[in-house]
């Protein structure tokens, strides 16, 4: 099964591009083996992905994963109890609840997404 899927796990080195591509300037990212890890259940609420002079991309909300009949409220649990291997096996991942990239403007909500193929232009989003 094909790890990559060009939205929640993409090649290694396309965010940056893709961020500054919509006006982004990118800040972090998560990676395993040679992806980066997109979909922000991966990340702890608070993560900046990337900002601009006026808006910040933050990691928000919660996260409630069932996996093999078990329910896990953060990645970082899945790992803890399989090892990072267990990344291999996102697909298989039933997703409950899920965290979304949140656009802030001067801490006011603006705009979010969860996933790399709904990245919003920083100009559309007058950020």
């Amino acid at each position: 099964m094909e790890l990559c899927d060009y939205s929640n796990i993409i090649p290694k080195g396309m965010l940056p591009i893709v961020l500054e591509a919509h006006g982004w300037i990118y800040k972090d990212s998560l990676s395993y083996l040679d992806y980066t890890l997109m979909k922000p259940d991966f990340y702890p609420s608070g993560f900046v992905l990337a900002v601009s002079k006026k808006a910040v991309i933050i990691c928000d909300g919660d996260t409630l994963i069932r996996f093999k009949g078990i329910e896990y409220s953060d990645i970082t649990d899945l790992i803890n109890e399989f090892g990072k291997e267990i990344i291999n096996t996102f697909p298989q991942w039933d997703f409950v609840i899920e965290k979304e990239w949140t656009v802030m403007k001067n801490g006011q909500y603006v705009h979010s997404f969860s996933s790399f193929d709904q990245i919003e232009e920083r100009k559309k989003l007058r950020c």
